[in-house]
């Protein structure tokens, strides 16, 4: 169900393999109980390294559920860490299921294969999650540069993944130094298994749960803004702001519920990369404050005028796509809530 059909997106894709992995490491332990199967017996030892390819899943699924890009043959280089585990203990691999339980049982792997396989697996977890931190804050950056219309705690809950999958992996680790603490283990091993059972829980019933639509990949992006030295000066910048927010006042672009960085700099005859620098430098917003602050003014000031408006109304007039976004871009810049705001107006008025 999560690997294909109708409407399945990348990221559930990415998930749908992540399981499967993840599947195999938990069905270890039964190889090891049923080395009398000699289906089963061949299994042994395999699943162990599988943890090698949890960072460079997440990553995958990080940038898939944004932009939900499509996998690629040069995404097969992040196996390598993987790859290395098993080129590096192919020869316990491919011993005998009874020699492979004698090693396991009594330990008597070479002290520097274990230490170079664990360093493997904790350091592509930590490397990963840093790429995965960088992807999303760049993924950010240029959603507040280009776009006006996307829901802001699609990063927040990013940052909460990131997050436990890092305190996951720092119990991993804790428990490694320890000595290998069972407890620990298994403790971290249930962890894991909730946290991605309950991401593909979710991705299946909501698909498009963290995607962002009209967010390019950072690298396809032709008119990125890029720094580069000021186009204007002060004085120019302050004209042209003045014409933009004329523009803004007299025309209402933001009524526009796609309207992007690129749409407004045509209306204004002014390049992205100007108009990017007018309102950062100028205006000290970026594209996606500066127009939400007018579709939350535009509510405001009919929440008073039309007291009895729908909330839903109003927001989807005043340029919003949908009411999880507006509900979440109102309590960012209000503080409150919209009925929570409406019920402010009414006790004051």
């Amino acid at each position: 169900m999560l690997i294909s059909g109708p409407g399945v997106t990348n990221a559930s894709r990415v998930l749908g393999g992540w399981c499967f992995f993840m599947a195999l490491y938990f069905f270890s332990p039964l190889a090891i109980i049923h080395s009398d199967n000699t289906i089963f017996s061949q299994f042994i030892g395999w699943g162990y390294f599988v943890p090698a390819s949890f960072g460079a899943f997440l990553y995958l699924y990080c940038r898939s559920a944004i932009i939900d890009k499509p996998f690629q043959l040069r995404d097969i280089l992040h196996s390598l860490p993987l790859l290395l585990c098993l080129i590096i203990n192919i020869d316990f691999l491919l011993t005998s299921p009874l020699e492979k339980i004698e090693i396991v049982n009594s330990g008597q792997r070479e002290e520097y294969i274990v230490f170079i396989t664990r360093l493997l697996v904790i350091s592509q977890a930590f490397i990963y999650l840093a790429f995965s931190f960088q992807l999303i804050i760049k993924f950010k950056n240029s959603a507040d540069s280009y776009l006006s219309n996307f829901n802001p705690n699609i990063f927040a809950w990013l940052w909460l993944l990131l997050s436990l999958y890092g305190a996951i992996w720092l119990i991993e680790t804790l428990a490694i130094i320890l000595g290998g603490n069972f407890i620990l283990a298994i403790i971290n091993d249930l962890l894991f298994f909730s946290l991605i059972y309950s991401i593909s829980m979710t991705q299946w019933r909501y698909p498009t749960l963290f995607n962002i639509h009209g967010l390019m990949p950072i690298s396809d992006n032709k008119n990125e803004v890029k720094s580069s030295p000021d186009a204007f000066d002060s004085d120019t910048r302050k004209k042209l702001l003045d014409n933009i927010i004329t523009f803004m006042n007299e025309e209402r672009p933001y009524l526009n519920n796609d309207l992007t960085l690129n749409i407004l700099a045509k209306y204004l005859d002014l390049s992205s990369h100007h108009l990017s620098e007018i309102l950062n430098q100028q205006a000290n917003k970026n594209f996606y404050q500066f127009v939400n602050e007018y579709r939350i003014n535009f509510i405001c000031q009919r929440m008073i005028t039309e007291e009895n408006s729908k909330i839903l109304d109003l927001a989807m007039a005043a340029g919003f796509s949908s009411k999880s976004t507006f509900n979440a871009v109102f309590k960012q810049m209000k503080g409150l809530t919209p009925s929570q705001y409406r019920k402010h107006l009414k006790q004051n008025a």
